[in-house]
C-alpha cells in the first residue's frame, strides 16, 4: 500500500474519532449509558457541581461548602422567641408542629460558616430530626425530647451538635431576652464545633441532590396571589406574592414575620406537605408526622399546582412529584417547607 493512501486512511479514523468526541461533548448529561460509572445513583438527576448551590438552584456557594453536607438548626417559633435571629438567613425553612399547638423551625444552611446569629436554638424534637436526615444534614439544637435523644442513641450516623450536653461553647445567651428563649449560635461557632467533632463533612452521593431544579422559571397550571396555611388556631400563615421581585412575603397570624433587623421572611418557593399528625404514643406532650406519604401543594411565581410527596424512613430523602407522577421541578431560590396536618388542608386559602 502506497504511502498516500495509508495517509489517507490514518486521516479518515483521526476525523471520524474527533467527530465522535465532538458529539460527545454535545450530549446531554442525562444522555449517559448504563455501563457509564460516573452515572448518578439512584435518581436521574444529575449531581450538583461547581459553585450551585443545592438547596437553592443558584449559583456563588463558596469552594469550601461544595460538596458538604448542610447544616440543620432547631429555631423557636412560640411568641417569646419573635422576632427571631437570621429569620432571613437559611436556605430552606421546615415548620411543623411541636407541640401544644406550637410550631417549631428547621433551618438549612449549604454554607453555614458565613452565617451571623441564629436562634432561638431550642430542643431537639424526632420529626425534625428525620427532616435533617433527609437532608443529610448536621443537626443544631438545645436540648431535646426522650424520642429525639433515643433516636440519636439508636444511629450514630446522626451527627448532631447539643448545646445542652457539654456543647454549650458553641452557643451564647442574649441577655435581653429570658431562658429558654435566648439561646443562640453562630456560623462560626458551628464551623468549629463541626470541625472539633471531626464530623463526616462530604455529602453522601444519594443526598447531593435534594431538589429537582428547573431549567428555566416555571408558571404553574393556577394562579395564586396569596395562600394561608394553618397549623393550629394560634399558628397561620399567609405567604403573599410580589410580583416586583417575584417573592412570598410570610405573614403569621396577620403580622409581618420579620427577624430581629425588622426585615420580612420572603422566599421563591412555597411547598406544603400535608401530613397526619398525632399524639406520639399517647404522650401529651410529643406529636408525630407520618412521613411516609401523602398530598401537598407548590406555590412559585404567582401560580400553584397540587403535588404528592414520599419519604419513608428515617434516612431516605423527601421526594416531591407533579400531579402526573413526574419528579416535580421546582424554580430556583429559598424555599419555605411547612408540614401541615392534613386535617387542616380545608382550611388552606388560596386567592388568585
Amino acid at each position: 500500500m502506497s504511502h498516500s493512501k495509508k495517509f489517507k486512511i490514518v486521516a479518515a479514523v483521526l476525523a471520524l474519532v474527533v467527530a465522535l468526541s465532538a458529539f460527545a461533548a454535545c450530549g446531554k448529561k442525562d444522555d449517559i449509558k448504563p455501563d457509564d460509572t460516573s452515572a448518578p445513583s439512584q435518581t436521574e438527576t444529575p449531581a450538583v457541581s461547581g459553585d450551585i448551590n443545592p438547596l437553592t438552584g443558584l449559583s456563588g456557594l463558596s469552594e469550601s461548602a461544595q460538596g458538604k453536607r448542610p447544616v440543620a438548626v432547631v429555631v423557636e417559633n412560640s411568641p417569646e422567641a419573635r422576632p427571631q435571629w437570621g429569620l432571613c438567613s437559611p436556605d430552606v425553612v421546615i415548620e411543623g408542629l411541636a407541640e401544644g399547638g406550637i410550631t417549631r423551625m428547621l433551618w438549612l444552611y449549604s454554607d453555614i460558616s458565613k452565617t451571623g446569629k441564629i436562634g432561638p436554638t431550642r430542643s431537639a424534637r424526632h420529626n425534625f430530626v428525620e427532616m435533617a436526615a433527609s437532608f443529610d444534614a448536621i443537626y443544631v439544637h438545645f436540648g431535646g425530647s426522650y424520642v429525639a435523644y433515643n433516636l440519636f442513641s439508636s444511629d450514630s450516623s446522626l451527627n448532631h451538635i447539643d448545646g445542652n450536653k457539654g456543647e454549650g461553647k458553641y452557643f451564647r445567651r442574649d441577655k435581653s431576652r429570658k431562658a429558654p428563649h435566648n439561646a443562640y449560635t453562630t456560623g462560626e461557632q458551628l464551623s468549629a464545633a463541626i470541625s472539633d467533632k471531626k464530623f463526616r463533612t462530604d455529602i453522601d452521593a444519594s443526598h447531593a441532590t435534594p431538589f429537582n431544579f428547573a431549567s428555566e422559571k416555571r408558571t404553574l397550571a393556577n394562579p395564586c396571589g396569596s395562600v394561608q396555611i394553618k397549623f393550629s388556631e394560634s399558628y397561620k400563615h399567609t405567604f403573599t406574592y410580589n410580583s416586583t421581585d417575584g417573592l412570598y412575603y410570610n405573614n403569621m397570624n396577620s403580622k409581618p414575620m420579620v427577624d430581629s433587623d425588622g426585615k420580612q421572611m420572603a422566599v421563591n418557593n412555597v411547598i406544603i406537605i400535608y401530613s397526619n399528625v398525632a399524639l406520639y404514643k399517647n404522650d401529651a406532650k410529643l406529636v408525630e408526622w407520618n412521613l411516609s406519604e401523602g398530598k401537598g401543594l407548590y406555590v412559585s411565581n404567582g401560580t400553584y399546582e397540587e403535588i404528592t410527596w414520599k419519604k419513608g424512613s428515617t434516612h431516605n430523602q423527601l421526594k416531591l412529584y407533579s400531579a402526573d407522577g413526574s419528579e416535580l421541578k421546582i424554580n430556583t431560590g429559598k424555599t419555605y417547607m411547612g408540614f401541615v396536618p392534613s386535617s387542616n388542608s380545608s382550611a388552606t386559602l388560596i386567592n388568585a
